[in-house]
């Protein structure tokens, strides 16, 4: 059984991540490119939001009893299978756990078009994300 208190401390995480990367969102494309302390917070805060969904996913697939643990992108999987998310959300969540290793990793430049992409263009995911947890969890 999920640990209410654990669950909505996660939720709560998230939720500060996404108010914290909203309001990062003020600068122009150059101007992002350009600044270098931005770009830093916001891929810190990125990595920060994904590895709380992460978490969160781990601890309902655990105390769930779903399939076994794997990797992180295994984690959201499960929670798809179990109707938990939407495929959707899953497909969305699974490739920002791969963005996550790619910031995290710094496999090869990070491309900062990218970045300021996601950080107006995907947060949604983020919302619905916990939106369908909260809604399972009720």
């Amino acid at each position: 059984m999920v640990n209410e208190d654990v669950f909505v401390d996660k939720l709560r995480h998230i939720n500060q991540y996404i108010k914290d990367l909203e309001q990062m969102r003020g600068l122009s494309k150059a101007e992002y490119v350009d600044d270098m302390v931005t770009q830093r917070a916001v891929e810190r805060t990125l990595m920060n939001l994904i590895q709380a969904c992460i978490d969160l996913a781990q601890h309902v697939r655990s105390t769930e009893d779903l399939s076994p643990s794997g990797t992180a992108k295994q984690e959201i999987q499960a929670l798809g299978e179990a109707d938990i998310i939407s495929n959707e959300t899953q497909a969305k969540l699974e490739e920002a756990v791969g963005f996550r290793n790619i910031l995290a990793h710094r496999y090869g430049d990070v491309n900062h078009d990218v970045v300021y992409d996601v950080l107006h263009d995907d947060l949604e995911w983020f919302n619905r994300f916990q939106q369908e947890l909260a809604r399972w969890f009720q």
